[in-house]
């Protein structure tokens, strides 16, 4: 069977539907060109600023379930960027997304024109970076207030107004701090004019403590930071989901896509691309083919053929819930086990608080014990239980 991974996105047609976000990997033209190499059908350049500053130092640091920084935009000039390094990036073999930050509306207009002039296919749009303003305060006194969560007006009038001064798509990139008016933001974006939305960046401000030293293990006056990574997925997931629910312009799903499963959540979800940024930080560049031909066994074995198929299911699936009255199920079942599977490990006798399971040579579940939870099923490694509501 043919699988067809091509994806239509704000106008931009799309090899795969693998966009890698920006990052230090995007850090310049050479490194974008290099990336290029590894299959992604788009990347997002550094964050360019009109007045870039240095990183302070430690900078990144891996946690459980996740990755956390204090970056900040790109170190290089706007210059730069437009003169030389968006014309190095497009020597490259994908599509090149500039992404833009400024501090004040015209500021953000005269980015987007010159980075539209310097060759890019589209333009990101940074919102909000949840550490700055600690970092940027410390440098410069008084320069940044808290990131603005509540009200999307001003970010609507800023997307308005970028649209009006350029030709290529325009989509803003929302922070993961958004998340309980995600779908305020996504529509005021839309109302603006935005051709896509790219949903998350980092959560924050966060902190991790070297217990050897008491010590912050980021830089910065505070060691606050950014969680990026699949510690952050769930979450993104739902400000997806219900963003595609109510816009109807394309969403890019970033936010711990770590595997094939990852994508497709997300596409599942409703995002026509998903980004990455903190897998490839950890596991290296090839984690793109890797993603891209997980998702093509997956599809093939279940006999999808294209990426539309399975784009929105879970919002279909949702629907079924409704219509075959199962919003509410209060009534448990039993998981099933498969013997065969079972190899007795008692992960899941661990993970039952109701002492329902007992193992000897494979699980056994008292009935009468089990609460109909499916923790067991989730943390069962060779998935040997099963249980099905729906």
């Amino acid at each position: 069977m043919d699988i067809d991974l091509s994806v239509r996105f704000a106008g931009l047609e799309l090899k795969n539907p693998i966009i890698a976000a920006a990052s230090e990997f995007s850090r310049n033209g050479a490194a974008i060109k290099k990336l290029s190499e590894y299959g992604p059908a788009a990347i997002v350049t550094k964050t360019i600023v009109a007045q870039p500053v240095p990183h302070v130092r430690p900078c990144y640091a891996a946690i459980e379930g996740g990755f956390i920084n204090c970056v900040s935009g790109s170190d290089l000039s706007a210059d730069q960027w437009f003169k030389e390094e968006i014309k190095v990036a497009k020597e490259g073999e994908a599509k090149i997304i500039a992404s833009i930050a400024g501090r004040f509306l015209e500021e953000s207009i005269e980015l987007a024109k010159k980075a539209e002039e310097a060759g890019a296919d589209m333009i990101e749009y940074a919102t909000a970076c949840p550490h700055l303003a600690e970092i940027y305060n410390t440098m410069f006194p008084g320069s940044m207030g808290p990131p603005e969560v509540h009200n999307p007006e001003p970010l609507a009038k800023t997307l308005s107004e970028i649209k009006k001064a350029v030709s290529v798509p325009v989509m803003p990139k929302f922070s993961a701090i958004f998340y309980i008016d995600a779908v305020k933001w996504a529509k005021a974006s839309e109302k603006a004019g935005a051709d896509a939305i790219a949903a998350a960046d980092a959560l924050g401000p966060i902190l991790r403590i070297d217990i050897e030293t008491g010590q912050p293990v980021l830089g910065g006056p505070k060691g606050s930071g950014g969680l990026t990574g699949p510690a952050i997925k769930p979450l993104v997931l739902k400000m997806v989901l219900d963003m595609a629910e109510n816009v109807n312009i394309p969403i890019l799903g970033v936010g711990g896509v770590s595997s094939w499963s990852d994508a497709v959540e997300y596409f599942m979800a409703g995002a026509t691309c998903v980004g990455l940024a903190s897998a490839v930080h950890l596991r290296g560049p090839k984690i793109i083919q890797q993603i891209l031909d997980g998702v093509k066994k997956f599809m093939a074995d279940r006999g999808y053929s294209s990426l539309t198929e399975i784009r929105g299911l879970t919002h279909r699936r949702i629907k079924e819930r409704e219509s075959k009255g199962k919003q509410l199920i209060t009534t448990s079942k039993v998981p099933e086990i498969d013997i065969d599977k079972c190899n007795a490990c008692g992960i899941c006798q661990k993970a039952c608080i109701y002492e329902a399971i007992k193992i000897d040579e494979f699980a056994r579940i008292d009935p009468a014990k089990c609460f109909g939870c499916r923790l067991c099923v989730t943390v069962c490694p060779t998935k040997a239980l099963s249980l099905d509501y729906y």
